[in-house]
């Protein structure tokens, strides 16, 4: 069964939500401003936040930032 942004980029192995928040961390948004962008609950981006961050062994927020611009997916 295939949910909101459940597909899956080949060339990231990241889903659509996943790149979304990223880019959003990566511009300086907040949790609570990425749901609303998003329009998903706080609770859906922090747990999306916190499975990739492990995932990709990111140990905070600005690593993710840095992780996403330095492989150009912002």
């Amino acid at each position: 069964m295939d949910t909101i942004g459940s597909t899956r980029r080949p060339d990231t192995g990241l889903n659509a939500r996943e790149l979304s928040i990223l880019a959003l961390i990566a511009s300086g948004y907040e949790n609570a401003e990425i749901a609303s962008i998003l329009g998903c609950s706080q609770h859906t981006v922090k747990n999306t936040l916190y499975d990739l961050m492990g995932r990709l062994q990111l140990r905070n927020r600005v690593h993710a930032a840095a992780y996403a611009v330095r492989e150009g997916l912002v």
